[in-house]
């Protein structure tokens, strides 16, 4: 699991920031999130009984069409997150590897 936790200490004051996500587990996180956000949303616009009759030709051409178009269209948002996400690089600097999961943090399914 990675974690970033904020500590307030009382005694001092201070804020103390402890970061120790990893940055593979970060991209996989992600792209799990990015998978799951798109199977939920082509479920919603078309359940799995809509997908198997317009497989089967029983709804009408244009609702097939439609089905067709909506999935793909998810298909695409989601295919161009995952290349965002396996486009980020970290060079393995500890250093550099709060910024490079944060990057990756950063893109989600809108």
């Amino acid at each position: 699991m990675f974690a970033k936790i904020v500590e307030n200490r009382q005694d001092t004051g201070e804020v103390v920031v402890t970061d120790n996500r990893v940055f593979n587990e970060c991209v996989e996180q992600q792209l799990k999130t990015i998978r799951e956000e798109a199977a939920k949303q082509i479920l919603e616009i078309a359940p799995e009984y809509k997908q198997r009759n317009a497989s089967l030709g029983l709804l009408s051409q244009q609702e097939t069409d439609d089905i067709k178009t909506h999935i793909q269209n998810i298909r695409n948002q989601s295919n161009a997150l995952e290349l965002q996400i396996n486009s980020i690089v970290w060079d393995g600097q500890e250093a550099t590897r709060a910024a490079a999961c944060d990057a990756v943090q950063s893109i989600f399914w809108s």
